[in-house]
């Protein structure tokens, strides 16, 4: 590693942005919050690098910088990104408006199907056509080309996308099609869908593309502004990417295909939970993250990541894989409201960072924040590292036409909006773990981000999960997250053939091809410095024939010495038997993709405890009220704490970057690795 001296995480929230700062060789932390700045991102960024500076860091001693983005995000969800145009094969001009034909709510026949990013108007058909089996049917049409492009011109467009029939097994005519825009206007933004994800599935495949050149302009400006601000600073180290599968990609590449980046801060957290679950050794955990704006679930079975590919973004399938996360529209920035119908209603609306909650002093309405201050939960004088005083007061005046309309005070008024947020979070969690199965008393639930360990223990306790665990650093694990993540990439090859009419040397071809595509990707990273060793891992989508949906089977180059379709069948039964309760041994089996993941692991030092204070623990005390009772809670410093010390609930547990509730009948102590967790008081 050379001369390296420091790595910095970073990750920008809704509320706040998160930075991470480490000794290379692990020895020393350093944590810092500050407000998100929406409209300049990067300058949250420069605000925060001005603490280190403060506390004597000498920035041009970072060397390694990692950073979770949400500009690509945002954009969507915001629908501000560029004007774009489309190019299809004639005859599927209104690919982008028929979509799957589904009602997004299907017992309201009012509901809609999400608008498209691309206006029909902008959606230009080209003669030409492929088959299935990748041979030209109809050949490229030029001039319906150069039209489409004059038309994109005129219309003052900025970007286009190129998606054809079946290109995904012979992509030449995208290709010729992409090379004749950049010849004719290299102003224009333009990306085949081909280029991002070769899968059978026209629609989202398409979708995919508009959503990369729909967002790219946005996303490369931010990126060029995140270096000139890091060069100011006097920071050399080239800024490497946090991707939505929970790996790293280098800057330019996040800037060609900003798409892989849209999950990418809480992805990052889940990664950061897998080290501190390993840490205390923890197998099946439920991740639970809150920031400012929502609060995102994942799953860790067995040591390994949930990953899926049927995430949703504003109604929209994103089909690159990724880290499965579940977002509800609740966090500590989520405004408390009454709806038409009279009900008290928390989220999906936040006050974000600005002007932030009431206590915030610049908001004024109720947000979940203002109720943990009014319950008690938080010391005003030691909110986000004691950078953001907390003022009582507004919070109470922001509450009082709650509490009107409830006809109660504002304490009581505060209590219930936590009630609603933890029954929001109950069900929407309730929802995944039936999804796949679990039982939630054989899971851990992990708590980050600010508000996450607030809410922890009554989630916990509603969901009936096994215990809780607090990481060391909560409300920066994402940024820390992202320091541990490794270089990854994803290859696919769609092919869709009966298993046993596969021959044992397409597979060989298949992969191969694949497994060179991810090392060249990994080889342009640039990154062998931090690079310890790499790692490859092959995959079949399959599916009984005649199935919409596949499932994800490992596969193991060493089945290949046999009858790789053996096992592969066997292991398929079984994992469909074990989500669906049946399986059918008799009937036919289709292979729909081949995938290939490289993995460049790297080199960083990764857990790292909390750091303790000498003093002497003298617990004050204070009242609280949860679930409608009124207690008085020991309220202890963090810090303080020693591994196999015991704190009864109820008590409040205060750090730099979070707060801890412990109910009344749980307890909490501190693990060897430095995680706090909370059981139940009957539970050894």
């Amino acid at each position: 590693m050379g001369d390296i001296n420091y790595e910095l995480g970073i990750d920008i929230g809704g509320t706040f942005t998160d930075l991470t700062l480490k000794e290379i060789d692990g020895s020393g932390i350093w944590n810092e919050k500050t407000p998100t700045v929406p409209k300049d991102p990067a300058s949250g960024i420069t605000n925060g690098l001005q603490l280190f500076k403060k506390k004597g860091i000498d920035l041009t001693k970072i060397s390694y910088f990692v950073h979770g983005m949400t500009i690509g995000l945002n954009t969507l969800l915001q629908r501000n990104g560029t004007k774009i145009g489309l190019l299809v094969t004639t005859g599927f001009r209104d690919i982008l408006s028929i979509q799957r034909l589904r009602l997004p709510i299907p017992y309201d026949l009012h509901s809609r199907l999400p608008d498209s990013l691309i206006e029909r108007k902008h959606v230009y058909p080209i003669k030409e056509r492929m088959q299935a089996d990748g041979q030209v049917f109809t050949s490229l049409d030029m001039n319906d080309v150069d039209q489409a492009i004059d038309q994109a011109i005129e219309a003052g467009l900025e970007g286009l996308v190129v998606s054809f029939l079946h290109s995904y097994r012979n992509p030449a005519h995208e290709l010729q099609v992409v090379e004749r825009i950049k010849e004719r206007a290299p102003h224009l933004y333009v990306e085949a869908s081909s280029s991002i994800w070769t899968e059978v599935r026209e629609y989202e495949r398409t979708v995919i593309a508009a959503m990369n050149v729909y967002i790219q302009p946005n996303v490369k400006r931010y990126l060029e502004t995140l270096v000139e601000h890091l060069e100011q600073e006097g920071i050399k180290a080239k800024p490497f990417i946090t991707q939505s599968n929970g790996g790293l990609m280098e800057i330019h590449a996040a800037a060609e295909h900003p798409v892989k980046t849209l999950f990418s801060g809480p992805a990052a957290g889940v990664m950061g939970a897998v080290q501190e679950a390993n840490a205390s050794g923890v197998d099946n955990v439920i991740t639970f993250d809150i920031g400012g704006t929502s609060a995102d679930i994942s799953l860790i079975e067995g040591g390994e990541i949930l990953y899926t590919q049927t995430n949703e973004l504003g109604g929209l399938p994103t089909i690159l894989p990724s880290v499965a996360i579940y977002s509800i529209g609740a966090g500590g920035g989520s405004l408390a409201w009454i709806d038409k119908g009279g009900l008290l209603k928390v989220g999906p609306l936040s006050a974000g960072s600005d002007p932030g909650p009431a206590c915030y002093g610049r908001g004024e309405e109720p947000a979940l924040t203002d109720a943990f201050l009014l319950s008690g939960y938080l010391n005003s004088a030691l909110f986000a590292g004691g950078s953001v005083g907390l003022d009582q007061n507004r919070s109470a005046l922001a509450f009082q036409k709650i509490a009107d309309y409830l006809g109660n005070d504002v304490l009581e008024a505060a209590d219930q909006t936590i009630q609603v947020a933890v029954a929001n979070m109950f069900t929407e969690l309730s929802n995944v773990l039936e999804q796949h199965g679990i039982d939630p008393g054989d899971f851990s639930l992990m708590a980050f981000g600010g508000a996450g360990p607030v809410l922890a223990n009554m989630v916990a306790e509603e969901i009936q999960a096994k215990q809780v665990i607090i990481p060391a650093n909560p409300g920066n694990l994402c940024a820390q997250g992202a320091l541990s993540a490794n270089f990854v990439y994803d290859a696919i090859t769609s092919r869709q053939v009966l298993l046993n009419e596969m021959d044992k040397s397409e597979w060989r071809e298949i992969f191969a091809a694949m497994e060179q595509e991810a090392t060249d990707w990994l080889d342009r990273q640039q990154v062998d410095t931090f690079l310890e060793s790499t790692q490859l891992y092959h995959t079949i989508d399959a599916r009984y024939k005649g199935q919409a949906f596949e499932l994800e089977i490992p596969f193991h180059l060493d089945w290949l010495k046999a009858d790789p379709s053996l096992k592969l069948a066997e292991i398929f039964h079984e994992q469909h038997k074990r989500l669906y309760g049946h399986s059918d041994p008799n009937a036919s089996i289709e292979l729909m993709n081949f995938k290939v993941r490289i993995v460049g692991e790297t080199a960083t030092n990764n857990h790292v405890g909390i750091v303790l204070n000498k003093h002497s623990m003298e617990p004050t005390e204070r009242t609280v009220r949860i679930n409608g009772q009124v207690y008085t809670a020991a309220i202890v410093d963090r810090t303080l704490l020693r591994p196999g010390m015991e704190i009864q609930g109820p008590a409040i547990i205060e750090q730099q970057d979070t707060t801890t509730l412990v109910l009344p009948n749980w307890k909490a102590k501190l693990d060897e690795a430095g995680n706090l967790l909370l059981k139940r008081k009957e539970m050894n």
